[in-house]
């Protein structure tokens, strides 16, 4: 018994190349969202434990005032002393170090990620070179550590100049 045998239009090289530059779009993306979360979620995270500390020193402000009041009328420390204990316990953030370590390096990652995948989309090689450059600034911004999340879209740039060069 001969079973129906169907014959498979040939892969061609260019739906290989699609594929690959599919495959390399997916690798920059992800490296990409995994490079933002590490800047974003850190400052988020404090942004809002700061708001909960600003709540609950306002909640116990009036407690922290009077007990203060209570040390100054038994020890007979000075009145100014008790005022102003009360102030803030939070000491302020450099908002360039922020700007420089997380936002800019934020930014750039963004810009490098449409970059490329405008850069694929046209096969443009100059917008290759230009993306991974951007990606490469924002590495050296972040520092090393955190740089080894954008070492995949690194790598799979250099293979996406080396496809779209065929």
């Amino acid at each position: 018994m001969v079973e129906r045998l169907t014959a498979t239009p040939p892969v061609t090289s260019s739906a290989h190349r699609k594929e690959r530059l599919g495959v390399l779009r997916a690798i920059v993306v992800l490296s990409s969202a995994c490079q933002l979360a590490a800047l974003l979620v850190p400052n988020l995270i404090s942004g809002f434990l700061i708001l909960l500390e600003s709540i609950m020193e306002a909640l116990f402000l009036p407690f922290r005032l009077l007990f203060n009041l209570a040390v100054w009328l038994t020890t007979g420390q000075q009145i100014s002393d008790a005022v102003t204990s009360v102030g803030h316990a939070i000491p302020p953030r450099g908002f360039s170090e922020v700007l420089y370590h997380s936002y800019g390096p934020a930014v750039l990652v963004i810009t490098g990620l449409l970059l490329f995948v405008l850069a694929v989309g046209r096969r443009d090689i100059s917008f290759l070179w230009l993306c991974f450059l951007i990606h490469a600034l924002a590495a050296f911004m972040v520092g090393l550590p955190e740089a080894v999340l954008l070492f995949p879209s690194l790598i799979a740039e250099i293979v996406a100049f080396r496809e779209i060069r065929r």
